[in-house]
């Protein structure tokens, strides 16, 4: 079973976490008035993750992670 990058889930939460990520780090959020400070700092972390998760994944490799 071959696996695509750009069809893999996996790949486009990692790619939306990234950019929702980079879009916190801009302090877009505070400007548009859509998250207090210790809810994004959640966010933040919970994104972190996600992104870590969709870095360490192997879409080509079906078997493993």
């Amino acid at each position: 079973m071959k696996q695509n990058r750009l069809k893999s889930k996996v790949f486009w939460v990692a790619l939306v976490a990234q950019i929702i990520s980079i879009i916190g780090y801009l302090g877009l959020f505070e400007k548009w008035g859509i998250l207090p400070d210790q809810v994004e700092t959640v966010v933040a972390s919970v994104l972190q993750l996600l992104v870590l998760f969709g870095v360490l994944n192997n879409p080509t490799n079906p078997d493993g992670f």
